[in-house]
């Protein structure tokens, strides 16, 4: 009996002990899949800061330790890379990040009573180019994303204009404008623009090479807008800026960075379509991004300058800048319903829009006139000279 209770009470403590040795120690998973880096980790006693280098287990990233434990954890990125953040959690789908943990090489854990997993995210820093006039700057900032907000303030280099940032995460970009200045407009290197104009720009994944610059309006400053009507359609204009987008008269002036909507339609239809040629803006053709005319019936601007409009539908467009540079131009008068073409020599045909041979005539004395009966304003007609083919409209 007294045997048996012996070895009884020597099975229990050697359980026990088990148990408490068991209980006694944590695992810290620790930049597991951590690349561009290299990493430590060290015990750090409570009562004299020493610290004692760690050993991880096989796999290179498990460490275990004494529940209660002080462990610093270490991560040194290579040149060229840095710590965008550090994040934690009982395990590799519960991770949160620490806060303000960007561009820090270490992380000191105290009293470690659980299992953890550890990581760094290392990054790689890429020049981006943020151009703020200096005239209105308070000067300008530059801040990483950190859950969600605004984040570590990024020094510039020693150009004034090259921020390293880390390499597809988030970045806010402050130009700081003095007091009686404001936003305008917000450009890209290919000089686009951002179609809104809000006080800071956020960029959600920062690519190498980005580039990015502002420039300001004063207050009291304006923009005016002016336009043409055609003669054979109706262009309204609007300012979209504005409280229920008001129709805005030629020579009204606006906000700078306003939205001006333009839009072209017939005039006995304001929902109909009309084809359109080109639109001229501020005196040049405006053209989409292939370098093609802008054919739309609708056309958003943003007034950073004046901005002076004009619509050329197909049926007003004559072409006779482009054919005078060959010596042959036609001018229809639709006061006597006559077109007088002008050319060198040969024979000059007149066509109707659907292709129709309406007359042929010999140019004499470097002329040949048609009359057209029924001409009105707006009529539009085509005028062919040896193999030389312009678009004539009635004025």
């Amino acid at each position: 009996m007294n045997k048996t209770y012996k070895m009884c009470c020597a099975a229990a403590i050697l359980l026990l002990n088990t148990l408490t040795l068991a209980a006694g120690n944590v695992s810290i998973k620790f930049a597991q899949n951590v690349s561009h880096a290299s990493t430590e980790a060290y015990l750090v006693d409570a009562a004299t800061a020493q610290e004692e280098k760690l050993t991880p287990a096989s796999d290179g990233y498990t460490y275990t330790v004494p529940s209660g434990s002080n462990v610093k954890l270490k991560v040194t990125p290579d040149k060229g890379y840095v710590v965008y953040v550090w994040q934690k959690g009982a395990s590799e789908s519960n991770l949160s990040e620490i806060r303000e943990s960007y561009s820090s090489t270490e992380q000191t854990l105290k009293s470690v009573g659980t299992d953890l997993v550890v990581t760094a995210d290392v990054c790689k820093l890429v020049p981006a180019t943020f151009v703020v006039p200096k005239e209105g700057t308070l000067g300008a900032e530059v801040n990483v994303e950190e859950q969600g907000d605004f984040g570590r303030l990024i020094a510039p280099e020693a150009d004034g204009i090259t921020y390293m940032l880390p390499e597809g995460r988030g970045a806010y970009f402050d130009p700081r404008p003095a007091d009686g200045y404001n936003i305008l407009v917000w450009k890209f290197e290919d000089n686009s623009i951002f179609p809104s104009h809000p006080d800071q720009f956020y960029k959600n994944n920062v690519p190498s090479g980005f580039y990015l610059t502002v420039a300001f309006y004063k207050d009291g400053e304006t923009r005016t807008v002016t336009y043409r009507q055609p003669h054979t359609a109706q262009l309204t204009c609007y300012n979209r800026s504005e409280y229920d987008s008001p129709v805005i008269a030629s020579g009204t002036t606006v906000t700078p960075g306003d939205q001006i909507l333009f839009e072209v339609a017939p005039p006995d239809n304001p929902s109909g379509k009309v084809i359109v040629h080109h639109w001229l803006v501020n005196g040049k053709p405006y053209t989409d991004a292939s370098g093609e005319y802008f054919t739309d019936n609708s056309l958003t601007l943003m007034a950073i300058d004046n901005l002076d409009v004009e619509v050329v539908p197909e049926a007003e467009y004559t072409g006779v800048t482009a054919v005078e540079l060959q010596g042959l131009t036609a001018v229809a008068s639709a006061s006597d319903g006559t077109i007088s073409v002008t050319a060198g020599s040969g024979t000059a045909a007149l066509y109707s829009l659907q292709g129709a041979c309406l007359g042929q005539k010999a140019i004499a004395g470097g002329q040949a006139v048609f009359h057209v009966d029924g001409a009105s304003k707006g009529s539009v007609y085509i005028v062919v000279v040896n193999g030389q083919a312009v678009k004539v409209m009635f004025q």
